[in-house]
This record gives C-alpha cells, sequence and structure tokens, in this order.
C-alpha cells in the first residue's frame, strides 16, 4: 500500500468533536466536585466558559495544518454552531453572577419591625430595604460584620435627604436624626456573607428653636 492510499483511508472526524469532549469533560467533573464538596465555589466554571471559543479556534487551526482530516459538513457546522451558542450563554450568565445586578440570591434569615432591621446571611446577593419611623433626637445604631465579598449601605428620608450614600461599611455605627420621618435602609450585596443590624434608639428630642421676635413697629 502506497503513502497515497494510506492517507486515502485514513479516518476523518468532524471539526468540534474534540472540543465537545473537553467540555462534555469539564463539565462532568465540575458537577462531581459539586457535589463532593458544596463548600466548594464552582463559579470558575462559568468564568471559564471563553475557553470553549479558544478550544474550538484552536482545533480548527490544528486540523488546517494537519492536511484535511477533518469534516466541514452541515453537521459539524451544527455542532459549531451549538458550542459557541454555548460559549455566550455560559459567559452571561457568568457576567451576571459576577456583577450581580439583575437577580437576588439568598440564603438568610431577616427580620424587620417599626424598630430594627436585621439580616444574617451566608451568602447575599442582591438588593433589601426596610423604612424605618425615627424621630428627631433618636439615633440610628447600626452593626455591621463582613466575613467575605462586601455590603453596601445607603440610608436616606422621605423627604431626600441622605444620611449615608454609596458606603462600603464595617463595624459600628451610629447616626444621629435631626429631623423626624420615614428613613430607608437601602443594602447591596455583592456575594457576601455576614450579619447587620440597625437598631432604633429613642433619645430626647432638643428643644424647638422659637421663631425671631418680630421688630417692633416704629422701632
Amino acid at each position: 500500500m502506497t503513502a497515497s492510499e494510506t492517507t486515502a483511508v485514513r479516518p476523518q472526524r468532524r471539526v468540534g468533536t474534540f472540543t465537545l469532549g473537553v467540555v462534555l469533560v469539564a463539565a462532568g467533573c465540575g458537577m462531581l466536585a459539586s457535589l463532593l464538596w458544596p463548600q466548594v465555589e464552582i463559579g470558575w466554571l462559568l468564568k471559564a466558559s471563553p475557553l470553549i471559543l479558544v478550544a474550538l479556534g484552536a482545533e480548527t487551526l490544528f486540523s488546517a495544518r494537519g492536511g484535511g482530516r477533518v469534516k466541514y459538513d452541515w453537521l459539524g457546522m451544527l455542532l459549531c454552531f451549538l458550542l459557541v451558542g454555548a460559549a455566550m450563554v455560559f459567559y452571561a450568565a457568568a457576567w451576571a453572577y459576577e456583577n450581580g445586578e439583575f437577580f437576588n440570591a439568598s440564603n438568610c434569615s431577616r427580620y424587620a419591625d417599626e424598630t430594627c432591621y436585621r439580616m444574617d446571611y451566608e451568602f447575599f446577593n442582591g438588593f433589601d430595604s426596610h423604612t424605618l419611623r425615627l424621630n428627631r433626637g433618636d439615633v440610628l445604631e447600626g452593626r455591621i460584620d463582613t466575613y467575605g465579598g462586601w455590603l453596601e449601605v445607603e440610608i436616606s428620608g422621605g423627604d431626600g435627604e441622605t444620611l449615608l450614600e454609596d458606603a462600603v461599611l464595617n463595624g459600628d455605627q451610629s447616626l444621629e436624626i435631626a429631623r423626624t420621618g420615614d428613613y430607608t435602609i437601602l443594602v447591596h450585596g455583592r456575594r457576601t456573607s455576614g450579619e447587620f443590624a440597625f437598631e432604633r434608639v429613642p433619645g430626647v428630642a432638643p428643644p424647638e428653636e422659637a421663631p425671631p421676635a418680630e421688630a417692633e413697629e416704629g422701632a
């Protein structure tokens, strides 16, 4: 048998089959790891989704150097299309997971009433809020303990007054209330774990300032 005959009978494979095999192996290993070690963060699998395109491109380039031993038919093109689509979907999920702006996910306990607002969370990603009625002279006492990720807090009044804005806080907090009204506490967690508590401490309101007396006529 000549060399040309050996090349002619060499089996061909469709483009994308190698990349598909790598993706299946990686996905299976990730699922197995999530079952055996639930505490392990597997978000890196989503973040590695662009490697699907890298592997598919590398497979195409190496097949071109190998003398055309890869078959480019409609099934191969369909397989490439599915791999590219899967990479884009996984990338979108990874972006949403990383930025956390479009969904709320939490594993927490929450308690809120007219005097306090508390949350204890193993995982908090998203937004939550509560409104307290505070009187002039009250003190809003807070305690924030963040063990992972970060927590952003904004406190604003019904009249538009902002006591805290875009503040990344940790530890003890104390805010004196200068005006009676409804105050909203808005918290934004980014894949955070920890706890926080805000509580109204009643105070003695300082006396209202008397309006200035009108000048006597004819003075």
